[in-house]
């Protein structure tokens, strides 16, 4: 006979594997990011919430001579790249952000690490959050959002069957 201790722990586990729910906290979670990059990027914040450096001289001539130029600049398509920032939801209940097109998603990579686009190096303007920056206030208000969606859920209502456990 299950204690009342086994059942709470199925009926929670039952709840944190259901495939609605996953589905839910991953679509809400990359909502959280999204609006978070989006945000940082209008204000030429990194992930952490530090300011980006200003660009060098040969950027900023290119960017018509603003030296704080940032992702929300039309790319080749007409569009801002934050303009096209989606998540892409794999099946190892993981996302990936991506912008539709492989020459933006090249391109805000090379952002994202300061890498060389064939002409010259591009600056750092790091948008997407990575390990590292988890810690940063920007992040952990980022992960408490996510906590309040998940503690929500884990609140709702459960019915448990514990009659069988008690016997008087």
């Amino acid at each position: 006979m299950p204690t009342l201790g086994q059942i709470l722990t199925d009926d929670l586990a039952s709840k944190l594997n259901d495939s609605g729910f996953l589905n839910d906290a991953l679509e809400f979670t990359s909502d959280v990011f999204i609006e978070s990059i989006k945000d940082l990027s209008e204000q030429g914040f990194s992930a952490d919430g530090t300011p980006w450096e200003s660009l060098g001289d040969s950027h900023a001539k290119r960017k018509g001579g603003d030296y704080t130029a940032d992702l929300r600049f039309k790319f080749y398509s007409g569009n801002g790249a934050m303009d096209n920032i989606y998540a892409s939801v794999q099946g190892d209940n993981s996302f990936e952000f991506e912008f539709g097109d492989s020459e933006m998603d090249a391109y805000m990579e090379a952002h994202q690490y300061g890498l060389s686009n064939g002409r010259s190096r591009m600056p750092v303007r790091q948008w997407a959050p990575e390990e590292k920056d988890m810690d940063s206030a920007i992040q952990q208000e980022n992960l408490q959002k996510i906590e309040s969606f998940i503690t929500e859920y884990l609140n709702e209502s459960s019915t448990v069957q514990g009659a069988q456990i008690i016997s008087i």
